[in-house]
C-alpha cells in the first residue's frame, strides 16, 4: 500500500522528532528522512515490523493553478516480505496519517 505525504509534512516531523531541520532536495532524502520517523513509531518497536522489507519512495510535483505554482509530495509505498504483516502495515500506516495530521 502507498501513502501520500507533503514534504513539509516529513520536514516538521523530523524537527517534533529529533529536533533538526532538514531540506529534502532528492527521493533519497525523502527515504532516508522517513527511516528516521519510522523509527520513532511505537510499530517499530514490535517483531512484526520485521516484516518490512523496503520503503519505496516516489516524488510527485503537481502544478496546481499554473507552471510556477507547485506542490510536492511524496508517495511512501511500503514493501512487506510477505502479506502476513498485512496487519501491522494497516496499523503502520494508521499511526503516521495520526503523526502527519497533527502537523
Amino acid at each position: 500500500m502507498r501513502i501520500k505525504v507533503r514534504d513539509g509534512k516529513i520536514t516538521k516531523a523530523i524537527k517534533n522528532l529529533e529536533g533538526i531541520d532538514i531540506i529534502l532536495k532528492t527521493v533519497e532524502d525523502a527515504k532516508r528522512a522517513m527511516r528516521l520517523i519510522l523509527r520513532k513509531t511505537e510499530i517499530s518497536h514490535t517483531k512484526d515490523f520485521e516484516g518490512l522489507k523496503e520503503i519505496a519512495i516516489t516524488q510527485v510535483i503537481e502544478h496546481a493553478t499554473s507552471a510556477v505554482e507547485y506542490q510536492t509530495y511524496y508517495e511512501v509505498e511500503f514493501i512487506l516480505a510477505d502479506d502476513r504483516f498485512i496487519e501491522m502495515e494497516i496499523a503502520l500506516i494508521k499511526e503516521l496519517q495520526n503523526m502527519f495530521e497533527k502537523l
